[in-house]
């Protein structure tokens, strides 16, 4: 990596945001000579996993919607047979999404209500008490979602390929449920990913926002070299065609972004896109905690299926 990002530079103000032993797990990762590989390969596969794709990214690729889905796909696959009140349900999610402080009744509604429209959410009355109604992911949903897990994995292997995850996610049927349970739990348990990063937050929590991040941070560390970082360009109209965002939105989460100080640089309408060392060493320290955990819930998972019956 080119010596002016210096990724250290930051570590006191972004490991007090954080406990040590997540803080710890990030610097594994991080610090990984192979942790730019990673960044790489995370950008040459996500962009087009979602490209020209409008529902999807208006189901998932804001940052309270992604993590609203984790706590969909947690409360589907906890539920208890014997008891028709566990599952997921509209009032179970709202009151989780409360509890977590990450959507109102009424966005839950709204997102439950556009994953039924896309067909990835179907209805299921209860048999045994028919007040409740039960929802459930349609094999289309949970390929997608199978999907994302396999492209994480392959990130994560891009950085520790000794670990081959993806391998064993594409070999064991529960894999990835075990992983996106562990991940839920570590969720639940406090692990507020964006609240560690404001700077990241500023792109991620707008429609568009984070595909722009990853692809400005990569593009930025490519053609950057020596102790001087260069400004890069985005086509925005083309950008938002394929990410269900407007051209308009997108200047202005730029321009937002440099008034907030993290970009260097006015940035004309995307031709000059001059990301601070802040924000660049801020969106790496939050990839690192993102792969950390869900790497920690992968291992956990991997754990589980060598364990004897």
């Amino acid at each position: 990596m080119p010596e002016v990002f210096r990724l250290d530079r930051y570590d006191a103000e972004f490991s007090a945001r954080t406990t040590p032993a997540e803080w710890a797990r990030i610097l594994a990762l991080r610090d990984h000579p192979r942790f730019l590989l990673g960044l790489a390969r995370y950008d040459a596969l996500f962009p087009d996993y979602f490209a020209d794709n409008v529902l999807l990214n208006k189901v998932v690729t804001e940052a309270w919607r992604f993590e609203l889905l984790v706590y969909t796909l947690h409360l589907y696959d906890t539920r208890d047979p014997a008891d028709p009140r566990t599952g997921l349900t509209l009032s179970r999610l709202q009151d989780l999404a409360a509890r977590q402080k990450i959507a109102s009744p009424g966005r839950v509604a709204a997102v439950l209500g556009l994953m039924r429209v896309a067909g990835y959410l179907r209805r299921q009355r209860s048999e045994e008490d028919g007040r409740i109604v039960h929802l459930t992911p349609t094999p289309k949903f949970i390929g997608i979602v199978e999907g994302w897990n396999r492209l994480i994995l392959e990130v994560i292997d891009a950085i520790a390929p000794e670990g081959g995850l993806a391998q064993s996610h594409a070999a064991e049927p529960r894999f990835g449920w075990d992983m996106r349970q562990n991940a839920a739990e570590i969720a639940l348990g406090g692990w507020r990913l964006l609240d560690m990063f404001p700077e990241v937050l500023h792109f991620v929590s707008r429609d568009g926002g984070w595909m722009l991040l990853l692809r400005s941070v990569a593009e930025t560390i490519r053609q950057s070299s020596g102790n001087e970082i260069l400004p890069i360009s985005i086509d925005l109209r083309e950008f938002g065609k394929r990410f269900a965002a407007s051209r308009s939105q997108l200047r202005r989460l730029l321009e937002t972004g440099f008034e907030a100080g993290l970009l260097d640089a006015p940035p004309r309408n995307g031709a000059h896109i001059l990301l601070s060392p802040k924000l660049i060493a801020s969106f790496l320290a939050c990839m690192a905690s993102e792969l950390g955990v869900y790497r920690l819930g992968a291992l956990a998972a991997l754990q589980k299926g060598r364990a004897p019956e």
